[in-house]
């Protein structure tokens, strides 16, 4: 996941710092996708979308 998110920040600043605009359109594509699997895997493991620092997890007696 570490790696995963590594890229995800790479392709991130490839977006601000591309030469071309293929390769700006390439970037933000990439990145695109991998937000998207970000948000399914924190979706599949009981997180909400809003990420860290408003990340609010019910208590365990609520969790179920």
């Amino acid at each position: 996941m570490n790696q995963f998110l590594f890229d995800h920040q790479l392709a991130a600043m490839k977006v601000d710092r591309s030469g071309s605009a293929e390769e700006r359109k390439e970037a933000f594509e990439a990145m695109g996708n991998r937000a998207k699997r970000i948000a399914n895997w924190r979706k599949t493991n009981g997180l909400t979308d809003l990420g860290s620092p408003r990340d609010e997890r019910p208590p365990p007696h609520e969790a179920g």
